[in-house]
């Protein structure tokens, strides 16, 4: 149960920081639409994911990096692949800026989530 209310905090704080963020900032939500755009994002996502499933296994046989170090990083590198992305072929919108803000809260997140596992414990 305590996993369910960890992972509802972090949907709650991700939704308040969109919302938030994007009447502050006044930035309207607008969606990759270019073809080439959208090959090149899929394209990223995969070489990602494909690395986070090859690299995983070395990372914690070799106990190079802790778990939640290596969900930070794989998590950093697709929020800023998806914010260049944006920047890149939405030129009208800054909906980069949110996606990085994103990202800096769902890493504050996973660097405290020890405490916040003790916390609804």
């Amino acid at each position: 149960m305590t996993f369910v209310w960890l992972m509802l905090t972090i949907a709650v704080a991700l939704i308040f920081i969109d919302v938030v963020g994007r009447k502050l900032l006044g930035i309207k939500r607008a969606k990759l639409t270019d073809p080439k755009g959208k090959k090149i994002d899929l394209l990223g996502r995969v070489i990602c994911v494909i690395l986070a499933f090859v690299l995983y296994p070395t990372f914690i046989e070799t106990e190079v990096l802790e778990m939640n170090y290596l969900f930070i990083i794989f998590f950093t590198v697709l929020f800023c692949f998806q914010a260049i992305i944006q920047y890149i072929y939405i030129k009208e919108s800054k909906e980069f800026i949110i996606t990085l803000l994103m990202n800096i809260v769902f890493v504050v997140f996973l660097f405290n989530i020890d405490a916040l596992l003790k916390l609804y414990s």
